[in-house]
């Protein structure tokens, strides 16, 4: 058994595309999909977790309480994630030293 039940991280970061923009077709092309292919995700992510995410409108969509609520964690999970992956990044370089030379003193 998973230690973590969670649904595929794809799904979860299409998710938190459609509802900071509010539309499927901005979250499509930022996450560089179809508006369709994102549709299903949002929709195999509801079917998972057994919750409308989203109100679908006439032009746009509106999160739910639940969507709002999943959200706000997944948003906090991504940016703690990305934080400690450019903290390990920052500390795993080394430090670059930059020598200058004249061509004649260099050739030697």
């Amino acid at each position: 058994m998973r230690k973590y039940p969670l649904p595929p991280l794809d799904l979860l970061h299409s998710f938190e595309a459609v509802a900071r923009h509010l539309s499927f077709t901005l979250a499509a092309d930022e996450l560089c999909l179809t508006q369709s292919a994102v549709s299903r995700q949002i929709k195999a992510l509801e079917d998972w977790l057994g919750l409308r995410l989203f109100r679908r409108l006439h032009r746009g969509v509106e999160v739910t309480p639940d969507g709002q609520r999943l959200f706000d964690s997944v948003t906090r999970g991504l940016d703690d994630i990305s934080e400690c992956l450019a903290a390990l990044g920052a500390a795993a370089k080394a430090p670059q030293i930059t020598v200058s030379a004249s061509v004649a003193f260099a050739w030697f």
